[in-house]
């Protein structure tokens, strides 16, 4: 509750900021209140969809979600473009030189607004192939090709048509294993339709597909829920849990969602209690855990590969400068003695249908050993 409070004054202040610099730039012949409410609402209707429904229970229909979206990314560099004129302004008023109109700058500044979310929408729907290479320290008994996937978040902008598309590319990696690393679902379990489960179900690796649950899972549903469409979807779906993969003789330990609880109810378990579990230490082991927090669990039970996702990268400029500050890694490899840690980008999209200054991807990654 305390964060949503934070979000609520947050976008009360930014909001108010926005409201009154369109009123200035367009609208200043009308009542102030009038337009700056009506602007502050449509600011706002993210956060206001996202409330009823967490706490209502009011899902609002597809079109006015994905609406409500592409006005958040807008607004968002609405925000950065005017900040960035006014503080050119008050330098220009300190020199005395002439600047533009208030009407001049507020057209700049949308139509910049609109350019980078166009620019960025186009860019959130191609999907880069990023391929890693890597030489384990243990014995591989046959070398094998993971396509790891995170964050496809199955929602407003992942529709069955976008999502048998990005089968259709995973499937053409020609993978030995398919790694989903969580949130596949966005905000509400309905959103994943028979034709998404049929899309997934179009989904073609020998060795099988794999998933674990990220924090969304848990934000929109309930644990049984979106283990029965997993499994509908062809996922062999890890909680806290070890198994073997036969033939090509590694484990994949899934863990649990850090931010929530497992399946029992307990917290999830601590990475030491999986030793039990993996019965011969000397075969590979992949953990597959949604949110990136560092290389210390891995390697304390000797793991050779971590994949994770969550962060997006940031998703857009200038927040990917702050989720990369905040991370030890937030998108790319990190090889630590032998122990390979990657964080995926992701796929899909949460909130705004843009990437700027990030990639949606599918993780290729070729192992062999020494």
């Amino acid at each position: 509750m305390g964060i949503i409070i934070l979000l609520l004054v947050q976008n009360l202040v930014f909001g108010l900021y926005i409201a009154y610099r369109i009123y200035v730039s367009f609208f200043k012949k009308y009542n102030v209140i009038l337009i700056m409410g009506i602007i502050l609402v449509i600011n706002n209707i993210f956060l206001i969809t996202r409330v009823l429904n967490k706490y209502a229970g009011i899902t609002a229909p597809d079109w006015i979600i994905f609406c409500a979206h592409i006005i958040f990314g807008i607004s968002v560099y609405v925000l950065l473009l005017f900040l960035i004129t006014d503080v050119l302004r008050i330098i220009a008023n300190i020199i005395k030189k002439p600047f533009i109109s208030f009407k001049l700058q507020g057209l700049i500044v949308i139509s910049l607004s609109l350019l980078i979310f166009i620019y960025g929408y186009i860019n959130s729907h191609y999907t880069n192939i990023t391929e890693y290479n890597v030489v384990l320290n243990k014995e591989v008994t046959k070398p094998f090709r993971i396509a790891a996937v995170s964050d496809i978040h199955i929602g407003a902008d992942m529709s069955p048509k976008r999502l048998l598309k990005e089968v259709e590319i995973i499937n053409n990696q020609n993978p030995d294993i398919i790694l989903l690393a969580g949130d596949m679902i966005d905000n509400n379990v309905n959103d994943f339709t028979e034709e998404h489960i049929k899309a997934f179900n179009n989904l073609k690796a020998p060795l099988g597909v794999y998933a674990v649950y990220g924090n969304h899972e848990y934000y929109s549903g309930s644990f049984d829920e979106v283990f029965s469409l997993f499994t509908k979807a062809g996922f062999n779906t890890l909680v806290d849990n070890v198994t073997y993969i036969n033939d090509y003789n590694f484990y994949i330990l899934g863990r649990d969602s850090l931010r929530h609880t497992n399946s029992n109810g307990s917290e999830r378990k601590q990475i030491e209690e999986f030793s039990a579990l993996i019965e011969d230490k000397s075969k590979p082991l992949i953990i597959l855990d949604h949110v990136p927090k560092g290389l210390t669990d891995g390697k304390k039970i000797n793991a050779d590969i971590q994949i994770s996702g969550h962060t997006h990268d940031g998703q857009f400029f200038p927040v990917n400068l702050i989720v990369r500050h905040l991370n030890v890694l937030s998108h790319g490899i990190i090889n630590d003695n032998g122990f390979y840690y990657i964080v995926s980008s992701g796929l899909g999209l949460w909130g705004p249908p843009m990437r700027v200054g990030t990639k949606s991807e599918i993780v290729i990654i070729n192992v062999s050993g020494k």
